[in-house]
């Protein structure tokens, strides 16, 4: 309405609105089976039904993007995502959108503003190829929508979530090495990290921290794979990463908790509690098993640490103390 008013008062702006060579003379567009959709009524009824339509597609290209976006931050959560990335995703298809609006039926200009675009140096590299497939979707999503296919446009936003959304679910694809918990002489923490090399440390009353028993192997994969979406999501910091992990067996899981909290406000870093484990894997057992991830402070090393811990008059019964560097080398 507003755009209708102005080019009725101004020629100048009416000049401005419809230029020539934005579309065919007398189409609007496309409807969503290609064909052309002809202007009808007076010069503002044209220009009103040219915003209407410009609008829309913008609209329906934001709206088509969202199932996009959010199974992408679902999928990303736990490893973390680049921000600009999603902010990409959300206005790629608009303004993909948009320049389907402007080139509308001009092959000229078509080809004026693909020179322009090859004269943009973008600098960032995509690292993932799923982040691309995303990238793809959201600009078809822009096509379809400037277009004016706008059931096309909502078949993929749809497909292309439910699809990421299976593959996601059941792992499909996915590459660690959840074979690597199957093995018996390997204590808790061991079988926790796989891919790192250095063996874990035992301390306190070692006679608790036993081999995991065969029939428990398979409890350990979700906790085995907890901790990775931990680790995985910690490798994207640049700096002051997670070093060990921390596993504090006790049969008072609330008292160690706090204890741990204390000491390790003074020792560490940074700390994160990842998991509550039962000793032997099958909940049945009384001993618990608290997961760290800890990332100690300069001046306090391993030694020092754990006399702090095994002060008399605390609820813990051992620990195990194993670096992650391997496991998330291997992963990242």
């Amino acid at each position: 309405m507003v755009l209708s008013l102005l080019a009725w008062w101004f020629p100048w702006f009416r000049q401005l609105v419809l230029t020539p060579g934005t579309a065919p003379t007398g189409v609007l567009g496309t409807d969503g089976a290609g064909q052309p959709i002809p202007t009808s009524g007076s010069f503002p009824e044209r220009v009103t039904q040219t915003a209407f339509l410009a609008v829309l597609a913008l609209l329906g290209a934001l709206i088509f993007t969202a199932p996009i976006v959010w199974i992408y931050t679902v999928m990303l959560r736990q490893k973390g995502y680049d921000s600009s990335f999603v902010r990409m995703l959300i206005m790629l298809p608009v303004v993909v959108a948009g320049v389907v609006q402007v080139v509308r039926g001009d092959l000229a200009l078509a080809f004026a503003l693909a020179g322009i675009v090859a004269a943009v140096r973008f600098r960032t590299t995509v690292k993932d190829l799923q982040d691309a497939v995303f990238a793809f979707a959201a600009i078809g999503i822009g096509l379809a929508t400037g277009t004016g296919a706008f059931a096309l446009a909502g078949a993929l936003s749809c497909v292309v979530a439910l699809l990421f959304y299976i593959a996601w679910h059941f792992h499909i694809g996915d590459s660690e090495q959840r074979l690597e918990v199957v093995q018996t002489d390997r204590t808790l923490a061991e079988a926790l990290v796989p891919g790192e090399p250095t063996a874990a440390v035992p301390l306190g009353d070692k006679s608790i921290v036993k081999p995991v028993r065969v029939q428990d192997m398979e409890t350990l994969v979700p906790h085995v794979e907890r901790l990775a979406d931990y680790v995985r999501a910690d490798g994207l910091r640049k700096k002051g990463r997670f070093r060990e992990l921390l596993l504090i067996y006790t049969e008072d899981p609330a008292a160690a908790r706090k204890h741990m909290e204390r000491l390790l406000d003074k020792l560490a870093r940074r700390w994160v509690e990842v998991d509550l484990i039962s000793a032997n894997g099958n909940g049945e057992g009384e001993i618990q098993v608290i997961e760290y991830l800890v990332r100690l402070k300069s001046d306090v090393n391993v030694a020092r640490m754990t006399h702090a811990i095994s002060d008399s008059g605390n609820p813990i019964r051992a620990m195990e103390v194993k670096p992650v560097t391997g496991m998330r080398e291997q992963m990242t």
